[in-house]
């Protein structure tokens, strides 16, 4: 299998942290194959940086060179115009033409969907791809989408989101029959916007969804539902504030015992349970969010990861084509409406 990774994406140390992880990956699945794409010469340099390296995993490497970096605050629109020699762009040209099974990258998000939906475009069915994450709950991990590839939704794609994020949890969270749940603002079926209102209406007479109903955002952690719709501009403001509480809870933690200091006696004990804490809730651990409903593999990174989250990202989108997702989505809907 060979994945494309976008050496120049990221919020900082590029291109060392996706390196890095490229590396972690390649060693961990002996299959695999990838594909660096940024300005050659500087992805030789780091790589050169990384002496422990076997010249076997060193084989598995290969650079695709792409003169032009697209910035975290730069507007889609405009660079899908302007820098069509970024390593996005060359990425995901790349992953059109099948030079490779997947594409990965932790830059600008909006720059990845666009330049998918303009060069690999959507499934039969399907009117916009959706960012998909999984969130850690009291339970078990849930499917929550979208985070933020379309800050303004129709109620009809919401009702798509639901069926891509209910194949998802279906195929790689390996759910039987997931419990679908619209985000608003209260449980009843009165309670909402008109997007939310008129989307549960269509959710409601979905026969192929186990939709349970309105769900609220504290409804989330508790692990009430196994798929979370709504959309993009709601949907990364939850993100964001769900990493935000869990990393004040893991430094509240250390303050506490900071101040305890006989508590620090007690760290043996409780170590295990506080690293399992952060395991749980750390987003590296859960790699990459799929960009779901596109013709190809994309996996949209956070800008903020750092070796451990870009293999792990690697490794979703190992997954996504193992078990041939996409696919799956395109003939599931093609069954539903023909």
């Amino acid at each position: 299998m060979k994945i494309i990774i976008d050496a120049m994406g990221g919020d900082k140390d590029i291109p060392h942290i996706n390196i890095e992880g490229a590396l972690l990956a390649v060693k961990e699945f002996e299959d695999l194959e990838v594909v660096l794409v940024g300005p050659k010469r500087i992805i030789e340099e780091e790589l050169n940086k990384f002496k422990f390296v076997v010249s076997d995993i060193k084989k598995r490497i290969y650079i695709e060179n792409a003169d032009e970096i697209i910035g975290m605050d730069e507007q889609p629109s405009k660079v899908l115009r302007t820098k069509q020699n970024s390593s996005i762009a060359i990425g995901i040209k790349l992953l059109k033409e099948n030079f490779a099974d997947a594409f990965v990258s932790a830059g600008n998000s909006g720059a990845v969907v666009a330049f998918a939906l303009f060069y690999i475009g959507v499934v039969k069915n399907i009117s916009r791809p959706a960012i998909a994450t999984v969130l850690p709950t009291f339970f078990s991990p849930c499917v929550f989408l979208d985070v933020g590839a379309n800050v303004d939704c129709k109620p009809q794609q919401l009702l798509e989101f639901a069926h891509m994020g209910k194949i998802y949890c279906e195929y790689v969270l390996n759910r039987k029959n997931p419990k679908v749940g619209l985000l608003s603002i209260g449980t009843e079926d009165i309670k909402g916007n008109m997007q939310s209102l008129e989307a549960f209406q269509i959710l409601k007479k979905d026969n192929f969804l186990n939709f349970i109903g309105n769900i609220e955002g504290r409804d989330i952690p508790l692990g009430k539902v196994d798929v979370v719709v709504t959309d993009g501009f709601i949907g990364n403001i939850i993100l964001k504030f769900g990493e935000g509480v869990a990393e004040m809870l893991l430094e509240l933690v250390k303050e506490s015992l900071k101040k305890h200091p006989f508590a620090w006696f007690a760290l043996p004990f409780v170590w295990n349970a506080i690293r399992d804490l952060r395991k749980k809730v750390d987003f590296a651990e859960y790699g990459g969010a799929p960009l779901l409903g596109l013709e190809k593999v994309c996996i949209v990174s956070h800008g903020r990861s750092n070796a451990k989250a870009i293999k792990n990202a690697i490794k979703v989108a190992r997954q996504m084509v193992e078990k041939d997702v996409n696919s799956v989505i395109s003939q599931s809907l093609e069954k539903i409406y023909g």
